[in-house]
Formats: C-alpha cells, sequence, structure tokens
C-alpha cells in the first residue's frame, strides 16, 4: 500500500514543499522591501525603476513554477510513472532562475550588487529562463493527465 515510500522522488516532493514555503516568504520580503541591497527608496532614474519591477516579475514566476514541480513530482510519486526529459529541462530552468534569485536576493559574495550592476538584462535573461522552466512543467502536466485519469 505505501510502496512509493522508498522512492526517492517522495523526498525530493518533501524538499520542494518546504522550498516553496521559503521561497514565498522571500518573494513577500522582496515586494514588501525587506532585502536592502535590492531595495530603493527613491528611485532617481527611470532604469532603477524598471529593473525594481523585473525583479519583482522573476520573483512572481517563480511561484508557480514551483507550485507546477510540485504537481508533477506528485503526480508521478502517486502513480509510480517514470519521469520524462520535459520535466527534467522545467525543473532544470526553474532551478536555475530559483537560485540566482536567492544568491542575489541574499548577496551571496556581491551578486546582488554585480546583477544591480548589470542591469535590466539579468532580471529579464531570468524571466525568459522561468517562464521555459514554467511552460515545460505545465506542458508535462498535460502529457500526464491521460496516464492519471486511465
Amino acid at each position: 500500500m505505501f510502496n512509493f515510500v522508498g522512492d526517492p522522488r517522495l523526498w525530493l516532493l518533501i524538499g520542494v514543499a518546504i522550498l516553496l514555503i521559503f521561497t514565498v516568504e522571500a518573494v513577500e520580503g522582496y515586494v514588501e522591501g525587506v532585502w536592502p541591497q535590492l531595495r530603493h527608496d527613491a528611485p532617481a532614474f527611470r532604469a532603477q525603476a524598471i529593473g525594481r519591477s523585473l525583479w519583482a516579475s522573476v520573483a512572481f514566476l517563480l511561484l508557480p513554477g514551483i507550485v507546477l514541480a510540485l504537481l508533477n513530482l506528485g503526480l508521478l510519486v502517486w502513480k509510480g510513472l517514470p519521469q520524462n526529459s520535459t520535466q527534467i529541462f522545467g525543473a532544470f530552468f526553474l532551478g536555475i532562475g530559483w537560485l540566482i534569485f536567492a544568491l542575489t536576493s541574499i548577496d551571496l559574495v556581491g551578486l546582488g550588487r554585480y546583477m544591480r550592476r548589470v542591469g535590466p538584462a539579468a532580471p529579464l535573461a531570468l524571466i525568459v529562463c522561468l517562464l521555459v522552466g514554467d511552460l515545460l512543467l505545465l506542458a508535462s502536466i498535460l502529457d500526464l493527465l491521460p496516464a492519471v485519469r486511465g
């Protein structure tokens, strides 16, 4: 009955759920302006305001991607299905986007300061990366639906 307990994807599912909780807290903190290395009190230049809104877009694209990853993992563990390359690539793009966002937000080894100097190119690249990951994970869920129903 509980043969899925030995499946390593179950532990990955638990880890992604914990990651979602911390990411929700981080995104909430970013939107409220808790992270001083990314916050600009009153943007003196239009580029700073654009950069801030682009980083907020990156933060909000992380959440649906993590939920889609949770749904994919949950369906795989529940039905005992093998993962496919679409899920692996989607998780890769989501993981890269999350890792860069997390390292930028905590300003590890000066990455936050560097990303501010790069300008809007960095958040735009992350937006594209997260959109690709989200779309791949959505496509894989749509691909799994017939197997789940049948």
